[in-house]
């Protein structure tokens, strides 16, 4: 190598495997083996967030409804969120993600990148810190990770996805383009159905076929930027690791294994999101004027769209409002295969004086007695009575 060469990246993509559904496994032992689903009951509204491996295999997938998950797999056992149990796991395993690499980027509850530039002498090659890290995780956490390596973020997240479950695989520099070149174009994050179903008009299913397509006919289909495709094909992706020293938003963002229309499926996951961010910003200690919306569509184009709250908050109440209203907005029956919510625009809770009003002073009595109780006995002992089967509501 030339001794001007750039020195390749080394970054790591980390994944708990089946995240909500492995902690519930690790709980309740006598859940092991069996297929489990973590979701809502059986009413109109009832919806699937995530599911163990063993009930993967017969269909059951995030955000498809109960209903249809009982009818692919009779046996399913459905347990219900426990999203302050999810949290302290996550913060608990980014805090031993701290003792490798000082550049992390925490992208949703159950995934990070490493960046480990520098640390080498301290701690060894790529693969030694994947394999200490899935040791360690297992060893405090009981769960298993899988784990991707490789000069860029994009080719890291794609083989971590392709070592799925507990699995590690690090592709050594200068090898993406070669490694790629077999996957098929699907497992490039950003190119969904729709594209697929152009590439393969084009004769193109395979990463290298892509890398190699001619420029003026990926122009033709796909626009002046059409050529940049292929540089995902090859593995080129520059962007960094965002260590976001500064929290500027608490999100939380669910994707979909099957694309969904439903405005009521669309509107429990997202309560289901919002409750999870509005218990993480009162753990804080935090109070959100702004509320933040996202989503995918299925050639993965985000929307993202945001609203100032009336008054700051950290009640699920007010910014499941302000985010449904977003939602009615933004969703005009299309599918997606994502969806986030976030808050953002902070300040202390100390300032809850300034802000409380008549019925928020109410909804923040009641929340402050459910988390109580949620700390006490779990997330199961408070629902929303939307989240009932109509069983449980009469």
């Amino acid at each position: 190598m030339p001794a001007n060469a750039p020195t390749a990246r080394s970054i790591l993509h980390v994944d708990l495997d089946a995240f909500f559904a492995s902690v519930e496994i690790h709980d309740n032992p006598a859940l092991a083996g069996k297929p489990v689903a973590v979701g809502y009951g059986d009413g109109q509204r009832g919806v699937i967030c995530a599911a163990s491996y063993e009930a993967r295999a017969f269909g059951v997938r995030a955000a498809i409804s109960t209903r249809l998950a009982r009818a692919r797999c009779p046996q399913l056992i459905l347990v219900e969120p426990r999203h302050d149990r999810y949290s302290e796991v996550s913060h608990q395993v980014m805090q031993l993600l701290d003792a490798w690499s000082p550049i992390i980027e925490q992208v949703s509850i159950d995934e990070a990148y490493l960046d480990l530039a520098g640390t080498t002498q301290l701690h060894g090659s790529a693969d030694r810190v994947a394999s200490e890290l899935k040791r360690t995780i297992k060893g405090e956490t009981g769960l298993t990770i899988s784990v991707g390596g490789g000069a860029s973020k994009l080719v890291a997240k794609i083989a971590s996805g392709a070592s799925k479950p507990d699995g590690l695989l690090i592709i050594p520099p200068r090898d993406e383009a070669a490694w790629l070149s077999t996957r098929p174009v699907s497992e490039i994050p950003g190119i969904g159905p729709v594209a697929q179903s152009t590439l393969r008009e084009l004769g193109i299913t395979l990463c290298g076929q892509l890398a190699a397509a001619p420029d003026d006919h990926l122009v033709r289909r796909f626009g002046p930027h059409g050529p940049d495709l292929k540089l995902l094909a090859r593995g080129e992706d520059n962007s960094p690791v965002d260590t976001g020293d500064a929290r500027k938003s608490l999100g939380r963002e669910t994707t979909l294994d099957e694309d969904i229309a439903d405005p009521h499926v669309l509107e429990t996951l997202l309560l289901d999101l919002v409750e999870s961010v509005a218990y993480s910003l009162r753990q804080e200690r935090l109070l959100a004027r702004t509320v933040t919306l996202k989503l995918k569509d299925t050639e993965f184009q985000s929307i993202t769209r945001q609203v100032k709250l009336p008054q700051p908050s950290n009640l699920s109440g007010p910014i499941f409002e302000a985010a449904r209203a977003l939602l009615a907005k933004a969703a005009q029956g299309e599918p997606y295969r994502l969806i986030g919510a976030a808050a953002s625009d902070f300040t202390s809770d100390e300032q809850l004086g300034l802000f409380d009003k008549g019925h928020t002073e109410r909804e923040r009595a009641v929340t402050a007695a459910a988390d109580e109780l949620r700390a006490r006995f779990g997330d199961s002992v408070i629902r929303r009575a939307r989240l009932l089967s109509p069983e449980e509501e009469s």
